[in-house]
């Protein structure tokens, strides 16, 4: 027993010993790196404020019909302008001669960018260098496309990647030359007349009446969300509109649609107290994640607001038709409250002394202190305004740096112990 007591109260010893040798080391080490304090540079920035609220397409559109049953086969791409008696579908009654068809407008597609792929046909460059830096934006702004599944703008842009395509192989030399682009071209002639040949059916021809923009979806709802119901829009109006059931007989029958202009308007749901920072007249910023976060200027033509009520709706037009838009009648927006720009800075730098909002900065191995002049603050970050430089009498100037305000690349202090102004780090 007794020797079991010595060899325990040895082994307490070393342990002892062992916790003692580090706790030197620790504070050595410690004395000899001085104090730690976690650092951070200010960046330039800029952000938007947005409010995410219900919206509705409003547009004048003429549904067309064929007369007959059938599958369609449009002729023209969506969304695309035509004259007045363009011939924008035709109406097969055999599923065959619809497949044809098809397989004729594709043929049609191919020739077309088989013409413009030879370098007679006014190429912009036959530098390679600039060439493969047109194909290389061109690739990335097709998969972004996408992305964003804005399907009818990616195809558009698909047929002009191939024709780039296309005149780097001229350039190159091989043995896709312009003199076999013609020859190609002599073939998919040859096979389109050979299929229009095999048709066996005559189709019906869908043709416009008046000059416009064609589309060839409907969804039922092209004659209640007309610029009149906009222009008289009530807040029961347009809760009415929400629940209205598609009109089944455009559904079943129309091929497509007609909209006779660009001008289209918007009508937002929110509320009163919103609304009222809006001014009727005046421009606006509006985000639409549903066709890829495009963001339109749009003019507030009205509000509607009641005194019994605290809903409101914020009225836009616009005349913009983006390529790829889509008009979903119901889908969500961002309405852009306001846009901040300025130095970016972390939310944990954030002091209050001496009543004054700002930061502990390090300067060089000093600690100062200077004011934040935010202008924008979320939970992450604030935004504050570029100091104002006397010398040029303007905010302009990035580069300024302020000794009484936070500038850019200012080394503030995220965190650290007993800070105080005029503190030497070591």
């Amino acid at each position: 027993m007794k020797q079991r007591i010595r060899v325990f109260f040895a082994q307490f010893g070393s342990s002892v010993l062992l916790l003692g040798v580090c706790a030197y080391l620790v504070l050595q080490l410690m004395l000899g790196i001085g104090e730690v304090v976690d650092v951070d540079h200010t960046s330039y920035a800029t952000v938007q404020d947005t409010l995410q609220l219900d919206a509705y397409v409003f547009r004048d559109e003429t549904p067309l019909y064929s007369g007959t049953t059938g599958t369609n086969c449009y002729l023209v791409d969506n969304g695309e302008r035509v004259a007045v008696g363009s011939t924008v579908a035709l109406t097969y009654s055999a599923a065959t001669d619809a497949s044809v068809q098809e397989r004729i407008t594709r043929i049609d597609r191919m020739i077309r960018i088989l013409e413009q792929s030879n370098l007679s046909a006014g190429a912009l460059t036959t530098d390679l260098t600039i060439l493969d830096r047109q194909i290389e934006n061109m690739t990335v702004e097709l998969l972004r496309e996408i992305s964003d599944d804005a399907l009818d703008k990616a195809l558009r842009g698909e047929e002009a990647l191939w024709v780039q395509l296309n005149r780097r192989q001229a350039l190159l030399g091989s043995s896709t030359s312009t003199g076999s682009y013609s020859a190609r071209i002599n073939l998919l002639l040859q096979e389109k007349a050979d299929l229009n040949r095999s048709l066996t059916g005559t189709p019906v021809s869908v043709a416009t009446t008046t000059p416009g923009y064609f589309y060839n979806a409907v969804d039922g709802y092209e004659t209640q969300f007309s610029i009149t119901a906009m222009e008289n829009l009530t807040l029961d109006g347009l809760q009415a509109l929400a629940h209205a059931e598609p009109d089944s007989a455009i559904l079943q029958n129309a091929c497509g649609k007609m909209a006779a202009s660009s001008y289209w308007g918007l009508a937002v749901s929110t509320d009163k107290r919103t609304a009222s920072a809006y001014e009727s007249g005046r421009y606006y910023d509006v985000l639409f994640p549903y066709s890829g976060g495009i963001q339109l200027s749009m003019k507030l033509e009205r509000k509607v607001v009641q005194t019994d009520r605290e809903d409101a709706i914020l009225v836009f037009s616009s005349r913009d038709l983006p390529e790829g838009f889509d008009f979903s009648r119901s889908q969500t927006v961002e309405l852009v409250a306001g846009t901040y720009s300025g130095i970016r800075v972390d939310v944990d730098a954030l002091r209050l002394l001496d009543g004054e909002l700002g930061c502990y900065v390090l300067n060089g191995t000093q600690v100062v202190f200077k004011k934040a002049d935010v202008i924008y603050r979320n939970e992450e970050f604030v935004i504050c305004n570029v100091p104002y430089n006397s010398i040029r009498g303007n905010r302009e100037d990035k580069a300024y740096v302020s000794e009484e305000y936070i500038s850019l690349y200012d080394a503030v202090i995220l965190s650290g112990k007993n800070l105080y102004v005029g503190k030497v780090l070591q």
